[in-house]
């Protein structure tokens, strides 16, 4: 565990930047669901503590994230200054906007009330904005400078390729609650595609994809795999997850749920559960087999010195007996 936790530190600046914003997100997102749990506050609505909850969670563990990416990569110090003070600043203000509006008792998305909740819903449009051309920016670097290891490259360069995803996903909630707005002079109490279409998930997915991604390919490495080997694994593990997350973005967009699984297209979420399996098992194998091979070393070291001691006995044994005979 102490490797793993290794593998996950910031060392540059403005990576350690980045995730000094992100335990500020994510402490506030803890203490939001200690008060909602405590004074049993509801989860559902639209001014519910559950947004400070999960932007701040969200938002938290994606600034960590590109600030280990940006460690891997080849170090560029102006570039790094610029996107971790933009990325930082952006995430903060994004996430400290919901919080207010929450603890005003407001909406905090698609609320055009009064001109103080449209100020807010504008700051925050503008936040995402930078937020969203610091990720692309990110993205660029990746493919252009991607990290030495090719493994972990191929992590990032996913990784960063579904962010991006997960933004156009929420661009995509945007409009659909902007019409919503239009249609009914409201603010939804969840933004639907089609019946029951939850198009957030697709978008959490999107999100969150990379640290699944860079999870596999540390693992690969902790566990010994050899670069063939753990490149195949991660494969499976990007081809699964993005089956996954077509699943999901297809199964918002015809108005299901995301538990109403008895439909054909439910058939990519078979291809992706199965190709995610078929990673784990690699590793898995792996891993038992490394422990084997451990355990046949940790025996041969025993039995060889087990074996030059009795030799080492034996030659005092003969010794003593020399002047015994004479």
């Amino acid at each position: 565990m102490r490797t793993l936790a290794t593998a996950l530190s910031l060392r540059k600046p403005a990576s350690r930047r980045l995730g000094a914003a992100a335990l500020v997100l994510l402490f506030s997102g803890l203490c939001h669901l200690v008060v909602l749990l405590v004074f049993s506050q509801q989860w559902a609505g639209p001014v519910s503590l559950r947004k400070p909850i999960t932007f701040g969670v969200s938002v938290g563990m994606l600034l960590w994230t590109v600030g280990w990416v940006i460690d891997r990569l080849p170090s560029r110090p102006r570039l790094e200054k610029s996107l971790g003070l933009s990325l930082a600043l952006s995430g903060l203000a994004e996430v400290a906007l919901i919080t207010v509006q929450a603890w005003r008792g407001v909406p905090s998305h698609f609320n055009y009330t009064t001109v103080e909740d449209l100020v807010v819903f504008v700051a925050m449009g503008v936040s995402i904005a930078v937020l969203s051309v610091g990720l692309l920016i990110t993205t660029v670097w990746t493919f252009v400078s991607p990290p030495a290891d090719r493994t972990i490259a191929l992590a990032v360069r996913a990784g960063m390729a579904l962010v991006l995803t997960g933004l156009g996903i929420g661009q995509w909630i945007i409009e659909m609650g902007n019409d919503f707005f239009e249609q009914f002079d409201r603010v939804p109490d969840q933004v639907l595609a089609g019946e029951a279409g939850v198009p957030t998930f697709p978008h959490a997915m999107g999100f969150h994809g990379i640290q699944v991604f860079i999870v596999a390919a540390l693992l690969t490495g902790l566990i010994g795999m050899g670069a063939v080997a753990a490149q195949r694994v991660l494969r499976l593990v990007v081809s699964g997850y993005s089956v996954m997350l077509l699943w999901a973005v297809v199964q918002a967009a015809s108005g299901r749920g995301p538990l109403d699984v008895l439909w054909p297209g439910s058939a990519l979420a078979v291809i992706g559960v199965g190709l995610l399996a078929a990673a784990a098992v690699q590793l898995f194998d792996s891993w038992r087999r490394g422990e084997r091979s451990s355990t046949s070393e940790d025996s041969a070291t025993s039995e060889d010195s087990s074996t030059s001691e009795d030799s080492a006995n034996s030659d005092v044994d003969a010794e003593a007996a020399v002047p015994s005979a004479l």
